[in-house]
Parts: C-alpha cells; structure tokens; sequence
C-alpha cells in the first residue's frame, strides 16, 4: 500500500484505466471527471466533487483530458485543480496537448509553488488496463523523482525527454508516426484488395520482412475484422496532427507528410466518424474508391 494520496481528473478511454490502475497497486485514489458517471465507475476511488476538492485532499494529481483547452478548465477554473492545490503540490498530465501549452500551465502551477510535468502515454487503452504504457515526460529532475512511483504504476517504461513541453514534443512527432504506419498499411491493403489479392497475404508478407512491426498486427487484424471499437479515436488524432504541424510551422520545418495525413483524417471526420478508431478511416477511404476490405 502507498501513502502518496493520488487524485485523477478525467476518466476517459485512457484515463478511467490508468485511475483504476492506481488503486489496483495501492494508491488511495480520489477520482473527478466532468460526467460523474464515469467517477462512479472506477471501484475502490473516493469521488470529488470539484478539481479543487481532488487537490485539496491529494498529495499528486493526475490529469488525462482531449486536450489544451479542456486541460485549462480544469487546472484554472475557479473551482479548478489551483484552486484547491496548495503550495509544494505536483500536477502531472497524461494529456496529449502541444508543448507550448505545457510550459503555459507550468508557468500557471508554479506561480502558485505546484510542480508540473507532461507525461504524455502511448500504448493503447490495452496498455491503460494492464499498466504497461509508455511514458514520454518532460520537467524538473526532483519533480520526476516524486511521480516516479506513479509512472511505475501506470507504465513499464518511462522516458525523460527534457524539460517540460519535451515529453509532449515527443509524443505528437510519434502520433505522426504512427498515421503514417496507419495510413500505408490501410492504401497497401486496399490495393491488393482491387488487384485481386487477399489483404491477408499483404500482412502475411510485411511481417515476415524486416518492416515488420507488432502495430502492423494489431491495426491489421482490426482492419481485416472491422474492428472499430475506440482505442484511440479520430478526433483525437486530427487533433494531434493539427498540433504537430501548428509546431512544426513554428520551427520552420516543412511537412508533407503530415498534412497529406490529416487530410485523410478530415475526410473521416466529414464523413461522421471522428468518435471511431483511427482504424476505421480506412472505411471513409473505402468508401471514395468502392473497394471494401473483406
């Protein structure tokens, strides 16, 4: 059993699993999220009432929500986590959101004396459940060293990539890679598919060579059985592409490939399926074709 008194804000696809991942290896954990139902789901956690209140009675927070404008509402409403947080306190957030919103809601939490990391995850909501998520992190060497147990809990490797905002660099240019992947495998499936050629053999094939990758299995199979239940929605995706090249703009780095990427991705969303999984934006290729994988 730990002591360190954990609270999580927002039990979405991802964060319901990671909250009760927490109280499965001991943290006494209180839980908030917008819609209460989704606290009352989590077994073993104490439910607050308000993000203040979850600060007021944590010794850590945890913060998993879509993105930088639902982060704000709750760390700096008036009944946000700053209300309630006082000083020598630690927010760490799971949330997918751009690096300069990172450094603004450090900057927000250490004029009140709360440390700040981003933590991003990757490894799908299986990853959430079993506690096997990859952490990217970005902050101050004393903050990491207390959200370590927590990382521990949630994760089976974490990875600091710098100061704040670098672990949330990290995980947009891997969202990136991981359309990329998505949308390669989905145009190879398709074509075999018109040619004549069962897609299975295409995956047959890519895993036996050295391009395999155990992501190819794990969307190829989804794909192959119209498997669309959410991992990791399309919404979501559009808007971490949108983040990527908003940052890559900034650096003045040129990118093709993301922007044709999120093309495929507003084609998705045009056609009603933001709330799938980015597997499923192979339907709305299908569908501009008349080819359906089978």
């Amino acid at each position: 059993m730990h002591t360190t008194r954990v609270g999580f804000a927002g039990l979405g696809i991802m964060g319901a699993r990671m909250a009760q991942t927490l109280v499965r290896e001991g943290f006494p954990t209180m839980v908030w999220n917008r819609t209460p139902g989704k606290a009352r789901q989590i077994d073993g956690a104490v439910i607050a009432t308000t993000p203040a209140a979850l600060a007021a009675d944590s010794d850590i927070v945890c913060t998993c929500v879509a993105d930088g404008p639902a982060l704000r509402q709750v760390l700096l409403a008036p009944d946000g986590v700053l209300a309630g947080a006082r000083p020598g306190k630690l927010v760490i957030d799971f949330s997918t959101i751009g690096p300069d919103e990172a450094r603004a809601f450090a900057a927000a939490c250490g004029e009140r004396g709360v440390g700040f990391i981003d933590a991003p995850v990757t490894g799908s909501r299986t990853g959430a459940e079993r506690g096997t998520l990859v952490l990217m992190v970005g902050g101050d060497e004393r903050d990491l060293a207390r959200a370590e147990p927590i990382f521990k809990a949630v994760g089976e490797r974490w990875i600091r990539c710098g100061e704040v905002g670098a672990g949330s660099q990290v995980k947009i240019a891997g969202n990136v890679l991981i359309a990329a992947m998505l949308q390669a495998l989905s145009e190879g499936m398709l074509l075999t598919t018109q040619a004549g050629i069962d897609p299975r053999t295409l995956l047959e094939a890519v895993q036996a060579s050295g391009f395999r990758s155990p992501y190819f299995d794990f969307k190829g199979k989804a794909v192959l059985e119209r498997d669309f239940d959410t991992h990791f929605s399309i919404d979501l995706m559009h808007k971490d592409l949108g983040l990527f090249l908003q940052s890559a703009s900034e650096h003045r780095i040129p990118t093709p490939t993301a922007a044709s990427l999120r093309e495929t991705y507003n084609l998705a969303r045009a056609a009603g399926k933001g709330d799938q999984d980015i597997a499923a934006t192979i339907t709305a290729l299908e569908e501009v074709c008349g080819v359906k994988i089978r």
